[in-house]
């Protein structure tokens, strides 16, 4: 996905508490080959933000290095034992006045996508005068991108308040973005927490299980047995990864099999179903969608993770589970002879990946979906 056009925003993330929970300083936590702030300000980074504050206060020393060294501007906020508001109000103090907008991220939530960001950008372009919520499964998550308006707003808060006083004082200023990103829910508070972003931030590139149906719940309608079939596929996928001994990547697999056919019901449904994912920011699922139908085999490799879902797409029908592929196949060309050239490509694909199947396997699709 490219970056959205750059519009003076910025970004202010806290990292001044004591950690308290974690019992350890979050902030230097390592986390994705990095710290855990760098991590943060690299999120904004990559989407172009160069104005980016982090609030420091606990710890400040250590911290400040690493922040510089990121490419973003440390402040130190006197007053952080007061709580995170004025934390908040010290980093919006010290951003560019031109600005049109800034993200607001507590460094603990760092397992969030780029594309993320990105899409909140390009919703921000279209309704600058509103705070662009992010929302998973119906529930709002960091950070929001807050228009300059409510700079002063947010200033003139007195201890006692918090941000939502301003924030969600102003419904009808709010607009949700429904993004298929757990990330914008976990947060490393404490040990627990911790584990969960850093197992998170392994498969960043791959939508898991639970944001797959997200996508699904909102791009594909319940109808046709078209659900069904991708349940179907998805459990024949990973059975087939689970029987080869090859490396393969497991969570690619079930997202490429899972999304496959989200966008079954429009013209060429592979490609735009492709390109729906590759918006989204996950190119490598997208090129397994975009191959679904019509695959380009290597044999020089080991069986990968497009060709698994290639064949089992190919042995469930509407029906379920049908290892019977060579009647369908025959069906097929009876019925649109004027397609021959196509089906019988993808016939002899389908036969061609199941013998590397079983080869790398060592048994049958039969004993391999027995098992």
């Amino acid at each position: 996905m490219k970056p959205a056009s750059n519009m003076n925003v910025s970004a202010v993330i806290l990292a001044a508490g004591f950690s308290s929970r974690m019992k350890k300083f979050k902030p230097l936590l390592s986390f994705g080959g990095k710290t855990m702030v760098e991590k943060a300000i690299e999120l904004f980074k990559e989407n172009r933000i160069s104005d980016i504050v982090v609030v420091t206060g606990h710890n400040a020393k250590p911290l400040e290095p690493f922040v510089e060294k990121a490419g973003a501007i440390p402040v130190f906020n006197h007053d952080f034992k007061s709580g995170m508001l004025s934390s908040i109000q010290k980093g919006i103090k010290n951003i560019g006045s031109e600005n049109h907008g800034f993200f607001l991220l507590p460094v603990d939530i760092p397992a969030i996508r780029p594309s993320t960001i990105n899409l909140m950008l390009r919703q921000f372009q279209k309704t600058r005068d509103n705070v662009i919520m992010p929302y998973f499964d119906d529930k709002p998550g960091h950070p929001p991108l807050i228009p300059f308006g409510l700079k002063t707003d947010i200033l003139d808060l007195k201890n006692d308040s918090t941000l939502r006083d301003v924030l969600w004082s102003r419904d009808n200023r709010i607009t949700p973005l429904k993004v298929h990103d757990r990330g914008i829910l976990m947060d490393a508070d404490d040990e627990k927490g911790y584990e969960q972003v850093c197992q998170k931030i392994l498969s960043l590139h791959i939508p898991d299980k639970k944001e797959c149906f997200s996508i699904i719940n909102k791009a594909l309608p319940d109808k046709d047995g078209i659900r069904a079939h991708l349940t179907d596929v998805s459990f024949v996928a990973l059975k087939i990864v689970t029987a080869i001994s090859c490396e393969l990547n497991a969570d690619l697999v079930l997202a490429g099999a899972l999304l496959h056919d989200i966008l079954r019901i429009e013209p060429n449904h592979a490609q735009a179903g492709a390109k729906l994912l590759l918006h989204l920011g996950f190119s490598e699922v997208s090129k397994i969608v975009a191959q679904h139908m019509d695959i380009t085999l290597d044999l020089t490799s080991p069986v990968r993770e497009k060709e698994l879902v290639y064949f089992a797409d190919k042995i469930c029908s509407e029906q379920g589970i049908d290892l019977d592929y060579h009647k369908r196949f025959k069906d097929h060309l009876t019925k649109s002879p004027w397609a021959g050239i196509n089906i019988s490509r993808r016939y002899e694909h389908t036969k061609l990946i199941q013998a590397r199947i079983e080869a790398a396997a060592g048994k049958s699709i039969k004993e391999i979906l027995s098992g």
